[in-house]
């Protein structure tokens, strides 16, 4: 079923395209309000039908786990059709937009900008989208490397993002976050991000990873 904004976001009202906008080479559809079609249409109508459907399966993944952890399915399946709408801007472009905008960039996304696309893609999601809904701009911020004190939005959409992985077949970690995601949000972000350390799967450390891993072991 489409995702309509003014289902369980507060309010939501559609914005002209702020950030989006500013980058000529992207290709704008006309959005409808829906945003499961205008998150898919923005990615199709610009050549990125991979991660068009990377989303949806994030969206239904992380759906079906806030039914199993009773929060919101509503925020859940928007934070997953958003949480990458940010592939239509270049890695490069990424980078000169927080610089430009006075952000703290972190070591890890000097080297490997992509990296800033979880918080673009919070910002498309506010300005270009209309989403007012913290707990949606949290989770979309941090749905890579997570952070300190993580909401269980924030976890459940971390988690959703690695068991649909956008690569080919099954995550190498799938079994093991998915036996931490019968335990709690916490064990099976906790898994995950053990494993990735261990298996030297991290490009390069970034702050927030290591902050968010290091809270999780704490509590």
């Amino acid at each position: 079923m489409p995702v309509n904004h003014s289902a369980g976001t507060g309010g939501i009202k559609m914005k002209s395209c702020a950030v989006l906008s500013d980058f000529s080479y992207i290709t704008i559809p006309n959005f409808t309000g829906d945003i499961q079609s205008d998150a898919k249409a923005l990615l199709l109508a610009n050549n990125k039908p991979k991660t068009a459907r990377h989303i949806t399966a994030v969206a239904k993944m992380n759906k079906t786990i806030a039914i199993q952890y009773g929060l919101d399915a509503a925020i859940c399946e928007i934070s997953g059709y958003l949480h990458d709408i940010s592939a239509v801007i270049t890695a490069g472009d990424m980078l000169s937009y927080a610089i430009r905008n006075s952000w703290y960039i972190d070591e890890a996304e000097k080297k490997y900008p992509f990296l800033l696309h979880q918080r673009i893609s919070k910002i498309i999601a506010e300005q270009d989208f209309g989403i007012t809904d913290k707990l949606i701009l949290s989770a979309v911020n941090c749905h890579s490397t997570l952070q300190a004190d993580p909401s269980p939005y924030d976890m459940a959409l971390f988690v959703a993002d690695k068991l649909a992985w956008d690569q080919d077949g099954l995550p190498p970690f799938y079994s093991l976050v998915r036996e931490g995601l019968d335990q709690s949000l916490k064990a099976a972000s906790l898994a995950y991000m053990e494993y990735i350390v261990v298996n030297k799967m991290i490009l390069h450390p970034h702050k927030w990873f290591e902050e968010g891993k290091a809270f999780l072991c704490s509590c």
